[in-house]
């Protein structure tokens, strides 16, 4: 059975939140929760239920699967993919070329 990471929950929180220069007053006045409360999250200290969870999710721009788990959004995916359709052949085999030598390098 796979344990819930609180701390490293929050601290994925913490760094979106930050990232969109929010302050954690904006986000638990947004949540109507108090800032006890939203302060022990972001700390690890506390979960949250499945309502706070999805307003988590919107406020702060993110997917639920990478406020629980870290896995980044199939969004970003396709916003990366759709990125590299815009590039012009010579461009792709470069990022194609340097793909395939990370992929087989060492560096992990």
């Amino acid at each position: 059975m796979m344990k819930i990471d609180l701390l490293a929950i929050g601290q994925r929180i913490q760094n979106q939140r930050l990232s969109l220069g929010y302050t954690q007053q904006y986000v638990y006045e947004k949540l109507d929760i108090s800032q006890n409360h939203y302060s022990r999250i972001e700390n690890g200290h506390a979960g949250m239920s499945f309502e706070i969870l999805l307003q988590l999710s919107e406020i702060l721009e993110i997917s639920t699967d990478y406020i629980l788990m870290g896995t980044p959004a199939p969004t970003d995916n396709i916003e990366l993919l759709n990125s590299y359709k815009l590039l012009n052949q010579k461009q792709k085999k470069y990022i194609d070329d340097h793909i395939k030598l990370f992929v087989n390098s060492n560096l992990k």
